[in-house]
């Protein structure tokens, strides 16, 4: 049977994997959920034309809310203050495709439901958006 980790180290390999095949250089944070750094890592951190994107994913096989807590989320904004990038939650649910969630303030945490993770940006949008040429 394979473990929650595994699974999520499974997505963020994916999603990296996808990322650098849209042109995209992509770094994996090395313990990425392992909770014994003393700074905030990232999920994955693109850097794609010039932009830089500070990444954390969230994956559910159902649609159920997924809470980040304020020390993530503030970690995420110093990471993107730092490297003068944006942080998003990457967000998907089952078989649905990834969005994004732009972070910008961490307030008491913040939780994605339904009607966030409809409102958010398709990553293949996002990734358009950052790019003036198509994709090879």
């Amino acid at each position: 049977m394979t473990t929650p980790k595994a699974k999520g180290a499974a997505k963020e390999r994916a999603v990296a994997n996808y990322l650098w095949e849209k042109g995209c250089a992509v770094l994996r944070g090395c313990s990425s959920g392992g909770g014994v750094r003393k700074r905030f890592v990232p999920d994955i951190v693109a850097l794609c034309w010039g932009k830089v994107l500070v990444l954390e994913l969230k994956y559910r096989a159902k649609r159920a809310p997924i809470r980040i807590d304020r020390e993530k989320l503030e970690g995420m904004l110093e990471f993107a203050r730092r490297s003068g990038g944006k942080a998003y939650i990457l967000v998907k649910f089952g078989r649905e495709p990834w969005r994004a969630v732009e972070v910008s303030d961490p307030a008491d945490g913040f939780t994605v439901n339904g009607d966030v993770y409809d409102a958010a940006i398709d990553l293949d949008k996002l990734l358009l958006s950052l790019s003036s040429r198509p994709f090879f």
